[in-house]
């Protein structure tokens, strides 16, 4: 018969084990095939639903863009850059999304390098979504930018319904404009 101590040791040991796999699952998320919970966000909570207020340049055209010119509409905003190798695997699956939900509007924020690297990563990825140009990186740091890309998914009222942090494939990027919808 084992030891009282061995014993403890060992059941230590094992909710040690499951302390840390809850953990991974809350903090790193499941896959877009089997997220248990959609809308949820790649960060541990929820964003609390600030209003944002975005604005700047157009990469392509140079024209003053932004939120004020979107009401009424849920908005996705990715900020990406393209020497981030995530934003191009998620470039394809933002392009077909966005053809896919004309409902919404979409806008991106091209962070920390000029425009010609944005509108090259633009060109490259056949990606015609509006772009700020953001080559100080304040904008991504006011929005709380901790990984590339991030993407923001706001009410019709600009309002933070929720977000993901780094590559958000199709079924990530479906659950977060359904909490836009929501409001």
């Amino acid at each position: 018969m084992p030891s009282l101590r061995l014993v403890l040791l060992v059941l230590t040991a094992l909710l040690a084990g499951v302390a840390a796999a809850a953990a991974a699952i809350v903090l790193v998320g499941g896959d877009d095939k089997h997220s248990s919970e959609p809308g949820k966000t790649g960060t541990a909570e929820p964003i609390s639903g600030s209003e944002v207020r975005l604005s700047g340049t157009d990469v392509a055209s140079g024209e003053t863009i932004g939120l004020g010119k979107l009401e009424g509409r849920p908005v996705v905003v990715t900020v990406w850059a393209s020497w981030c190798p995530a934003c191009a695997k998620q470039a394809d699956a933002l392009r077909h999304f966005a053809a896919a939900h004309r409902e919404a509007a979409f806008l991106a924020v091209d962070t920390q390098e000029d425009a010609e690297a944005a509108q090259d990563f633009l060109a490259t990825n056949e990606l015609g979504i509006p772009t700020i140009a953001d080559e100080d990186g304040h904008i991504a740091a006011k929005l709380g930018v901790r990984e590339l890309p991030t993407t923001l998914f706001l009410t019709s009222e600009h309002r933070v319904a929720t977000m993901w942090e780094g590559q958000a494939g199709v079924g990530r990027l479906k659950a977060g404009l359904a909490a836009a919808r929501a409001g």
